[in-house]
């Protein structure tokens, strides 16, 4: 089943790498953004309960459209940058109201990979940050490429400056304390839980394929294969 996703992703992903972006097309991103965390957010309300699982995701929702909106005001802590009109219409003028279902489902992986390999909190901080910030350096490439946002000052890496990956640190590392202070040791996040983010990631590393973005393409590569080799042949219950 997985691979049978990944196919109909990755040809999907060309049709999005080679069409130019109308509103109609729009329209769709932005429907797409919200199918894409479904997976995702069914597993984290299935394991938590419906109170607890939406107050979780409706806090990661809140933060990153808090986090989105200082760094469009302030320039802290991405840099400055502008978001087009192509992800939906935006939350007081700045920030699309698609990006509160767009970042939760990448944290919500790097979680459950961080306490897949780790029981002290601070390195599920820390590895949850990282990990979501190696998860940019496929994404923003991308979604730069195809005009979803872009930085007054593009930066050396396919246009995306070095400030942006700090702040993905940054803002990982807290948004990691929130998500496990609300998330609490048990139930432990199980596989479902990372499903969006996987999809997510192999859809925007294709996209990379097809627009020959070399270095993304191939660090997106490595980072699906390495996880889809835990899909498949791990256990995905999370060890205390």
């Amino acid at each position: 089943m997985v691979i049978g996703l990944e196919v109909i992703l990755f040809f999907a992903a060309y049709f999005v790498a080679k069409q130019p972006i109308t509103p109609e097309l729009g329209l769709i991103a932005s429907i797409s953004v919200v199918l894409f965390a479904v997976p995702s957010y069914w597993a984290t309300v299935k394991s938590l309960g419906k109170r607890r699982g939406l107050l979780l995701l409706a806090a990661l929702g809140i933060y990153t459209l808090f986090i989105e909106s200082l760094a469009l005001k302030t320039g802290f802590p991405y840099g400055d940058f502008t978001y087009t009109d192509v992800l939906g219409n935006k939350v007081f003028g700045l920030t699309p109201w698609t990006v509160a279902f767009a970042y939760p489902p990448l944290l919500l992986l790097t979680y459950w990979y961080a306490r897949m390999r780790h029981s002290n909190r601070w390195k599920i901080y820390f590895s949850t940050a990282f990990d979501a910030m190696l998860l940019d350096l496929v994404l923003d490439p991308a979604a730069v490429r195809l005009g979803f946002w872009y930085w007054d000052k593009p930066g050396f890496y396919y246009q995306v400056p070095l400030i942006n990956f700090l702040g993905w640190l940054l803002t990982g590392y807290i948004g990691a304390i929130i998500l496990h202070y609300l998330w609490g040791r048990t139930p432990k996040p199980t596989l479902p839980v990372a499903y969006s983010g996987l999809l997510i990631l192999w859809f925007w590393t294709s996209v990379n394929v097809w627009l020959l973005q070399i270095v993304p393409a191939l660090l997106g590569l490595l980072i699906s294969v390495f996880l889809t080799r835990y899909v498949l042949y791990k256990n995905s219950t999370i060890t205390p």
